[in-house]
């Protein structure tokens, strides 16, 4: 392949960058050696051992923490990303019944042609946000996307394909009332003001799609050995679209206005989220390996994957399962909560 030796240049030169810059650090003193006083080259050593220690602490991981808490987690960051919602891959999804001929009121979302399914997935959510601009006392803008994707990884008869994608990007204003307004024990820990757009990116009639603005607040509460509860409740209202052209027009009948978050937490031992919405409940449970001692190589205390079950039961699991009830049970890994 062609492509091989690009990449390999591309990381020789980064090898080598990298290197010569670690060598610029060092290379004055080394120039000083038997040419300046003992005490300056000494010198000249420690400026050099703080300059790349500074490099090192200004690198930021690609996500942040949640068992921290909402101050932290819509803290201002320069980082590239952090956490926006739950990351996870459920290696094994199986759900009560597939929905092998989407519905919809719309005479041209509706699916004719049934497309057979595999009851078994692997299901994965990746959901991160960006800093765009940091207002101080008066909050940050926020991007965020989330993806939430369905492959039927063990339907060999049909190739693999994935059954759905769902895309979720969003603009988002936090604010911190206390730093607006002044502490008080009844200020909420947050406020965020989005606009968020959700569709699953395919042609009619599979088409399903909507937009809504929305405001949503959080609370927390702290409790002996390290254990946390954070509730965020969120309120939304759908942006009209026209008659013709609206994919799923009775979407909030079954998605309601609106969703209540409640996650409760010890540390970095394990985290429990329960999600409900109108017609639908959400329930993940999630611990790190050496809690169960199943990772020998792994130092105590110290973990990069979680266990992660998963429960499913309602409507709109998915966007093109918005009108369709089902129950799904998956387990798999996710993302340390720190």
């Amino acid at each position: 392949m062609k492509i091989l030796p690009l990449v390999c240049a591309a990381c020789l030169l980064l090898v080598s960058t990298a290197y010569a810059a670690e060598e610029n650090h060092w290379q004055p003193c080394i120039e000083l050696k038997d040419k300046a006083p003992a005490e300056r080259e000494l010198d000249c050593y420690r400026q050099a051992a703080a300059s790349e220690a500074k490099e090192t602490d200004i690198s930021k991981p690609l996500l942040s923490a949640r068992a921290k808490g909402l101050e932290q987690e819509w803290a201002s960051s320069d980082a590239t990303l952090v956490t926006h919602r739950m990351n996870y891959v459920l290696l094994y999804a199986k759900s009560s019944n597939t929905n092998e001929s989407p519905t919809s009121p719309n005479p041209q979302n509706q699916v004719t042609t049934p497309l057979p399914q595999d009851l078994r997935n692997m299901k994965f959510q990746l959901s991160v946000k960006h800093d765009v601009a940091d207002l101080d006392r008066l909050g940050s803008v926020w991007a965020g996307f989330t993806l939430l994707s369905f492959w039927q990884v063990y339907d060999s008869a049909h190739s693999r394909p994935f059954r759905e994608n769902n895309y979720e990007p969003e603009l988002i204003y936090s604010i911190k009332p206390d730093k607006l307004l002044g502490e008080s024990r009844f200020n909420p820990s947050l406020v965020n003001i989005g606009v968020v757009h959700q569709s699953n990116g395919q042609a009619n009639p599979r088409s399903r799609s909507w937009n809504r603005v929305y405001v949503q607040t959080g609370f927390e509460k702290d409790y002996a050995e390290d254990r946390k509860l954070i509730a965020l409740v969120r309120g939304w209202q759908r942006i009209s679209e026209s008659i013709g052209g609206d994919d799923n027009p009775d979407i909030t009948n079954y998605l309601g206005y609106g969703d209540i978050e409640l996650r409760y937490s010890q540390g970095r031992n394990w985290e429990a989220t329960l999600l409900l919405k109108a017609r639908s409940v959400q329930l993940d449970l999630a611990a790190p390996w050496t809690a169960y001692r199943l990772l020998a190589l792994a130092a105590p205390g110290e973990h990069n994957t979680n266990i992660h079950l998963h429960y499913f039961n309602g409507y709109g699991e998915s966007l093109i399962d918005y009108n369709h009830k089902h129950e799904t049970l998956g387990f798999g890994v996710s993302f340390p909560f720190e």
